[in-house]
């Protein structure tokens, strides 16, 4: 198993290094990679028509990646020493297209750690996330803003047939074999339309403890109805399909997902199908 963790916010590495440590912790031996990316260009001046960054507006740039990748070095460092002192993790630093970069390594693990974007983010948060999910199409678990005690312990499925749930149902299922109790919550129409999850009765088979929740669609958001009833259910991580959305930020902020996504309390384990509009 290959982890990838992509650290872009010193006040959200701390989170996502708790994923990366939640992650190890659940696999078992695995090789786990943590990736910093530094923009080429200050992102203030990308556009033809705001012109060329003068000496002083270069300094700044220059000045405010490299204090970032000192205090996130410093903090992969410090996190190597409580957390994994027995494990070899590597860190990377790299300078170039963040897009290109992150599309990169994620392409190259099986699952990829990032935190959750945010609408006030600077371009390149997004970016590194489109990269992974859309361009590399790679397994994301998005890291929450907050401590959680445990991970994978209690996971939660939205479970809505489609290929991109398949696909990320397969990532998870070393995670979902090793859990204590898995929840599959099911959204309907009309009640019991939707089977038993087959795999419900797998992982059954394997010892592993299964509830069925299901609920009415209704007026409310159904992302926020997901939400509620994996937080109800004491879930400690959620997985689902992505929405083939063509770019992430539509998907995140203007798309179905929205709430579930800018209000999400859980590591949610993602994937996008490819070759899939809509």
């Amino acid at each position: 198993m290959r982890l990838l963790a992509v650290l872009d916010r010193v006040d959200t590495a701390p989170f996502t290094l708790e994923a990366l440590a939640g992650l190890l912790e659940r696999l078992g031996p695995a090789e786990s990679r943590i990736l910093h990316v530094q923009p080429a260009r200050d992102p203030d001046y990308l556009s033809p028509d705001e012109g060329m960054p003068g000496v002083a507006e270069h300094e700044r740039f220059t000045h405010t990646v490299s204090a970032q990748a000192d205090t996130l070095r410093q903090s992969v460092r410090e996190w190597t020493q409580a957390v994994t002192p027995n494990r070899e993790t590597l860190w990377t630093e790299q300078v170039g297209d963040v897009r290109s970069l992150v599309a990169r390594g994620a392409s190259e693990a099986d699952i990829t750690v990032l935190s959750r974007p945010r609408p006030k983010d600077e371009a390149a948060v997004a970016e590194a996330f489109a990269a992974a999910l859309y361009d590399a199409s790679a397994a994301v678990l998005i890291a929450p803003l907050q401590h959680y005690a445990t991970f994978g312990q209690y996971p939660v499925v939205a479970w809505h047939p489609s290929h991109a749930l398949d696909l990320a149902v397969q990532s998870a299922r070393p995670l979902l074999e090793r859990a204590n109790r898995v929840t599959f919550v099911i959204g309907e129409r009309t009640p019991n339309e939707v089977a038993d999850p087959p795999l419900a009765g797998d992982l059954a088979r394997l010892g592993v403890g299964v509830r069925i929740e299901r609920f009415l669609l209704g007026a409310v958001d159904t992302g926020e109805q997901v939400r509620q009833h994996a937080l109800a259910a004491g879930g400690d991580l959620l997985v689902m399909g992505a929405y083939t959305r063509p770019h992430f930020i539509e998907w995140l902020f203007g798309g179905p997902t929205q709430d579930i996504l800018a209000h999400g309390t859980l590591p949610i384990l993602t994937r996008h199908a490819p070759g899939l509009a809509g």
